[in-house]
């Protein structure tokens, strides 16, 4: 379905803005982002991708295309057998490459804790769906990700909306206790070379899934969640090293895409 360029720029806008102003606010008060008004907030900005996603879908797109967002989220059979197992093995084979790597350099394996006290593997299996492909998928990937492809290709899209996505999060490098925060200045542009790269996995497998809604959220949920079930807690080498992976990782996959856009018959 054709989406006009006026309304991608209008959901980046209308996105930022929603999220911003939640979370600079939770900055500026100095509220505790883990709780009470803190919390509120967070939730309410982090939920903006998705949000801003559907309104711009039920305020711009026909019955028919309505019709075909919603079942991009729900049709598993767009999914098939190879595609699952890609999406439920890159990015345990991510972290256990970047584990290698940093166990020869002698800079310390992953703990995994988290494996060893079932509670709190359920706590952080719904805590890493919530807290971003849920609340974000709908919008970054569900409406946003077609438009660009059609216009750009798939090497500037996703170096424009992985850089977007990534700049978006800026607010929680300046939240004390959240993850981001404990990157650093330097670690912020890790995570942008991290967004462009994830980004770039995600495309590939909603080009090879029909759109699927629903592989960008299992995607962008088991990257959460093995990356707080592998990564050492405050252990900034292991992070920059599996940030680099997957940015590797996001060329070979350009490259591949480029060769194959070549390939086709014109």
């Amino acid at each position: 379905m054709y989406t006009p360029l006026r309304h991608i720029v209008k959901f980046f806008v209308f996105t930022f803005f929603q999220t911003w102003f939640f979370y600079f606010a939770i900055i500026l008060f100095g509220l505790n982002a883990f709780n009470g008004l803190g919390l509120v907030f967070l939730l309410c900005g982090g939920m903006a991708p998705s949000f801003i996603g559907v309104i711009m879908v039920l305020a711009t797109y026909d019955k028919e295309g309505k019709k075909e967002y919603f079942r991009r989220f729900y049709q598993v059979k767009r999914i098939s057998i190879c595609w699952w197992f890609f999406i439920l093995l890159i990015f345990p084979a991510i972290h256990g490459i970047t584990a290698l790597i940093i166990s020869i350099s002698g800079a310390g394996m992953p703990g995994m804790e988290l494996l060893q006290n079932p509670a709190s593997l359920l706590f952080y299996l719904s805590v890493s769906l919530f807290s971003g492909p849920l609340p974000e998928e709908f919008g970054w990937r569900g409406f946003a990700l077609q438009p660009l492809l059609d216009r750009l290709g798939f090497i500037k899209a996703n170096l424009l909306l992985g850089t977007i996505w990534g700049v978006w999060h800026l607010p929680l490098f300046f939240m004390p206790g959240l993850y981001h925060y404990q990157l650093g200045f330097v670690g912020f542009w890790f995570f942008i070379t991290h967004s462009i790269g994830l980004a770039m996995i995600m495309s590939l497998v909603f080009i090879k899934t029909r759109q699927s809604i629903l592989s960008a959220i299992l995607l962008h949920w088991l990257a959460n969640l093995t990356a707080t079930l592998m990564s050492p807690p405050a252990s900034q080498i292991y992070e920059r090293v599996e940030f680099l992976l997957v940015f590797v990782i996001g060329i070979v996959i350009c490259l591949y895409m480029g060769k194959k856009k070549k390939s086709d018959p014109a």
